[in-house]
């Protein structure tokens, strides 16, 4: 009998997993497009290996929340434009295609 290690999920796949697991598939897929961008984007100093820790993942979701809550109506005032342009068909798709961003 032959034994397989297997790498356990990192606490941030953990936690990228249960937000995409709660989007609807279209959004679930752009998660994946933006993911496969990121990917292009890798600079000669991230490591790439680097564990984020429970407590970092805690204090950066802190202070994006502060940031959200003080500048809550800019945002708000940013997502009903993005919708009204979406609704009057002045959006174009993004998609990533052999690691560059096209339209559609």
């Amino acid at each position: 009998m032959t034994s397989q290690l297997t790498r356990q999920p990192t606490a941030v796949e953990l936690a990228l997993l249960d937000v995409v697991k709660t989007l609807p598939r279209r959004r679930a897929m752009q998660v994946l497009d933006f993911a496969r961008w990121l990917q292009t984007q890798t600079t000669s100093n991230e490591e790439g290996n680097d564990e984020v820790t429970p407590a970092e993942m805690e204090q950066e979701e802190k202070a994006w929340e502060q940031t959200y809550l003080a500048n809550r109506d800019d945002f708000r005032a940013m997502a009903h434009q993005a919708l009204a342009d979406l609704d009057a068909g002045e959006t174009l798709e993004m998609i990533i295609i052999d690691g560059k961003v096209a339209v559609r």
